[in-house]
Formats: C-alpha cells, sequence, structure tokens
C-alpha cells in the first residue's frame, strides 16, 4: 500500500487557502475561453498522444482537450479505463498495458496526465522510457511530500492504492523529456509541488485555477508547442 506519510506534510508544502478552493468551483463553471486557433500552432503531424485524467475524474473530463489536440494535428488516445480513482493496481497495470499497444500501433507515445493523472504518468516513464517520446504534466503534484485540500478524500481511498508508486522515485531524473505546466492560483494542491528542475524539462507558469488549466488557452499552446517539436 501506498504510504501517505511520504506523500503529504503540510508543514513542509503550504495548503492552498480555503477561499481559492471555492473559486476552483466557480471556476470550473463558469470560466470556459475559447481555445487558440489551430492554424496559429505548429502542426501535431499525426503524433500518438495519450491523455490521463485527474482524479475521481473519467476521459469525459479529457474529451475537450483531446478534440483540441485532434484539430492540431495529433492522433489523441483516452485511458479508456473509467474512473481515476487513484494509483490502484488496476490503474497502473491498465495504463501500462494501454501505452504498450498504442506504441505497437503508432510508435513512441506523449502523455498528458491531469494533476494526479500527471503523476501516473510520469510514473510510466520509468518503467517504459522507450515507448514514451514526451511527459507533460498538468498541476500535478509529484514533488512530494504536498499538501492538498482534497487529501481527506485522498485517504478514503489509500487502502486500495500500490505500493509500486515510489514517491522518492517520483524525483528523480526523468528518463524522457518533460513539461509541467503549473496553475499559480491553484486552490486544490501546493504549486511549489507541480514542478522540480531537471535536465530536459520546461516548467510553464499559467495563471489561473487548478481545474481550468486542461482548456486554459495558455496551458495549449505550450503543449502544442512542446509536443509538435
Amino acid at each position: 500500500m501506498l504510504d501517505l506519510s511520504l506523500v503529504f506534510d503540510p508543514d513542509r508544502s503550504r495548503r492552498p487557502p480555503a477561499r481559492r478552493l471555492l473559486t476552483e468551483g466557480w471556476s470550473y463553471l463558469t470560466d470556459h475561453p475559447p481555445p487558440p486557433a489551430p492554424e496559429s500552432l505548429p502542426d501535431g503531424g499525426g503524433r500518438p498522444v495519450l491523455v490521463i485524467p485527474a482524479f475521481l475524474t473519467g476521459d469525459a473530463f479529457t474529451a475537450d482537450l483531446r478534440r483540441f489536440l485532434d484539430r492540431c494535428g495529433f492522433r489523441t488516445f483516452a485511458a479508456g479505463l473509467g474512473v481515476n480513482w487513484g494509483p490502484t493496481p488496476r490503474m497502473l497495470d491498465g495504463l501500462a498495458a494501454r501505452l504498450r499497444d498504442l506504441h505497437r500501433a503508432h510508435g513512441p507515445v506523449a502523455l498528458i496526465g491531469v494533476s494526479l493523472g500527471g503523476i501516473l504518468a510520469r510514473n510510466l516513464a520509468y518503467d517504459w522510457p522507450a515507448e514514451i517520446s514526451h511527459v507533460v504534466t498538468l498541476a500535478s503534484p509529484f514533488r512530494l511530500p504536498t499538501a492538498s485540500s482534497v487529501e481527506p478524500i485522498v485517504r478514503l481511498f489509500a487502502g486500495h492504492y500500490s505500493g509500486d508508486v515510489s514517491p522518492t522515485r517520483l524525483l528523480t531524473q526523468l528518463p524522457v523529456p518533460s513539461t509541467m505546466i503549473v496553475a499559480l492560483d491553484d486552490g486544490v494542491v501546493a504549486t511549489e509541488s507541480c514542478f522540480v528542475e531537471e535536465d530536459g524539462a520546461e516548467v510553464v507558469e499559467v495563471r489561473g485555477p487548478h481545474v481550468t488549466l486542461p482548456s486554459h488557452p495558455d496551458a495549449l499552446r505550450a503543449i502544442v508547442r512542446r509536443l509538435a517539436g
């Protein structure tokens, strides 16, 4: 089982203010900016992209992001594993199998992980670097320990989590290029937990809340430019 004492430590990372959590809910309902024009961005050239949803969400949560990337010339794929309850053995094994299948069919795959989905994407890259071309994390608190306003909910499911996700390994140099996009007004996780300085990586700071990052125009531009090479 994953040791959550290695994951959450509010003494080392400040929990986002409560007012920001209220902003998250309001922004999710009201903040829907138009995406950038695909013709203003580099073409994806048919590159395969696997998108992993956030905690307690499924592929519907990433549908708009995938549609936008498809319009930009990428070939996107949903995780296809239902709701992301966290790093359960079923989720870890299912993502690994999905990645291998896509690699056999299309070659090296870029991974995009939203929030906790980015932790799972980064974890995959250590085990399957030859199958992965790039890892993009969106407000993903892999720099542990962290502090989060949803920690009590995570603890409800912790008994089902695999111990194969190593918090220590998540901080080591990723064996593939990566892009870490962080929300400067994050109300869910501590912003400083969402990036680390490492070779072959770029950190992109976006002004806005956690939940809107997958549709934020600046985040979308950064994803396309990095994945299009």
